[in-house]
């Protein structure tokens, strides 16, 4: 999918993925169309505030391209 976008060339792209494994090969993809790509490790804990205990932890990878020649 990102490869297929990356083909119509926009400035930018912006994607997530939900595990590392994923996040590198989004990451990689948007590098060989030519993209500056920036990433962010994003985590939301549940807490239970009775115990202040965590209840569920998510992750999820933000990426970002931007072709270099279209930076704003």
């Amino acid at each position: 999918m990102v490869s297929a976008v990356a083909d119509r060339r926009p400035a930018r792209i912006v994607a997530h993925a939900s595990n590392r494994d994923a996040a590198e090969l989004i990451g990689r993809g948007l590098t060989e169309h030519g993209y500056a790509v920036e990433c962010a490790l994003l985590q939301s804990v549940e807490l239970d505030t009775r115990a202040w205990t965590e209840r569920e932890r998510t992750v999820v990878f933000l990426l970002s391209g931007q072709l270099p020649d279209r930076a704003p």
